[in-house]
Parts: C-alpha cells; sequence; structure tokens
C-alpha cells in the first residue's frame, strides 16, 4: 500500500467518525470509494434493516439503485451473497457469471454494468449489510482493488456500527419519554396510577398490532388511544 493510500484512508477514516449519522458517514464512504478503489464507477449501500428487510442508501447515481433492486426482487446478486455467504464477492463480467443467471445478464443489459464488487459490512456480532461497487468494464476490480475495498469497508464497518450505537440509545430514550408522556396523560384522563396506564398502552399494542411507542405516540399528539374506544 503507497504512502499516499495510507493518508486517504486516515482521511476517510477521519470523516465518517465526524459524520452526523449514519446517513452522513455512508454518504462520506460511498465518496471515498469511489475516490480510492480503482475501477469504482458508482458505488451505494444495502442496509440489512429490522426483519432482514433490505434498503438502498447513499447512492451515486440511480443506477446503483435500480441493480440493487433488482437483486433483492430476483433473490440473488452479489451484495446479497456479501451480506449472508462470503465477506467479499467480486465479479468480473456479471453477464457470463453463472451466480447470478437472472440478475447479471439482465443488469448488464439495461444498465451496461459488467463488474461489480460487494463487501460485507459487519461488527462481531451484527451484519449492517455491504458495500456495493459497481463498474461498466469488465474485470475493473482487481486483487488490488479488492485489498482496498476490504481496508475501506473495515473502517466503514467500524463508524458504522458506532453511529448505529448512538442513534439506537437515542432512539430508545426518545421512546421512553414518548411513552412516559402518554402514561400521564391516561393517568390523569382516566385516574389510572402509572402501571395500570402502561398496562393499557401495553393492551392496545397488542391488541390492534400497534408499535408501543406509536400507541404512545398517537396518544400524545391526539390526547386519544388509536382506534375504537378501549375499555380502562
Amino acid at each position: 500500500m503507497t504512502d499516499g493510500l495510507d493518508i486517504q484512508l486516515a482521511q476517510a477514516a477521519r470523516e465518517m467518525d465526524a459524520a452526523e449519522g449514519s446517513e452522513e458517514l455512508l454518504d462520506v464512504a460511498v465518496g471515498w470509494s469511489m475516490a480510492v478503489v480503482p475501477g469504482c464507477q458508482m458505488a451505494g449501500v444495502t442496509m440489512r434493516r429490522r426483519r432482514g428487510r433490505l434498503e438502498s442508501v447513499s447512492p451515486s447515481d440511480p443506477v446503483v439503485v435500480a441493480c440493487d433492486l433488482l437483486q433483492y426482487e430476483l433473490e440473488e446478486g452479489p451484495c446479497l451473497d456479501a451480506i449472508t455467504d462470503d465477506t467479499v464477492i467480486a465479479a468480473g463480467d456479471v453477464a457470463r457469471d453463472p451466480r447470478w443467471p437472472r440478475w447479471g445478464p439482465q443488469v448488464a443489459k439495461d444498465h451496461g454494468i459488467a463488474g461489480m464488487l460487494s463487501v460485507r459490512l459487519f461488527s462481531s456480532e451484527t451484519v449492517h449489510g455491504a458495500l456495493n461497487l459497481y463498474s461498466r468494464e469488465p474485470g475493473a476490480f482487481d486483487t488490488y482493488a479488492i485489498d482496498i475495498a476490504v481496508l475501506l469497508a473495515t473502517h466503514v464497518s467500524v463508524a458504522l456500527g458506532s453511529a448505529l450505537s448512538d442513534e439506537n440509545l437515542r432512539l430508545a430514550v426518545d421512546s421512553r419519554h414518548l411513552i412516559g408522556q402518554a402514561q400521564g396523560i391516561l393517568m390523569e384522563r382516566f385516574s389510572l396510577d402509572a402501571a395500570a396506564a402502561f398496562a393499557v398502552l401495553s393492551r392496545v399494542s397488542q391488541d390492534r398490532n400497534i408499535r408501543l411507542v406509536a400507541v404512545a405516540e398517537h396518544v400524545v399528539r391526539r390526547r386519544e388511544l388509536p382506534g375504537a374506544p378501549v375499555q380502562v
């Protein structure tokens, strides 16, 4: 690795660490992917959300989203394999790659994609998603490019894990505050104690299959329980 690349990766790590939240962090990561990985012409990130739902974020080009979405639809493609099977998936010519007989020829025909490189983003306990790099040139991602992408993805994984933990903590604090407000409203309106008010919120959440925090938000915003009258 050249001294210049060392400096670039260090700068990328600093910028990701300074980012305001995971969304900005991934924007930075995608920008650096295109700057430091040879052959990368377009890039984006697939994030694995709750219940395994996949989402394309921070795309450098609309083509990235189109190619990603087709992977989710067909349930085949490099980023899916990087998330579930192997940490690094490289393809020199997707149109002729037997691993993805439907996805590869389709994105080659519709979008001119030839090469793709997907690298898993993960921590010791969680798979966050994959960093996806695209090229219209066959064989764009050689061993050197793959090594750089893996190093960059390691930096992204560390920074992303920290950012998501911070966001989840803030969300948990906000949710507890919202639920406490809803409890207070029910306590005042129905002359309940705190435990009984929380039980009402929980029962509505379970009976109507609505998240507890969504029930609380409804109560705080409208000063009433969601849906039909509930026996308190």
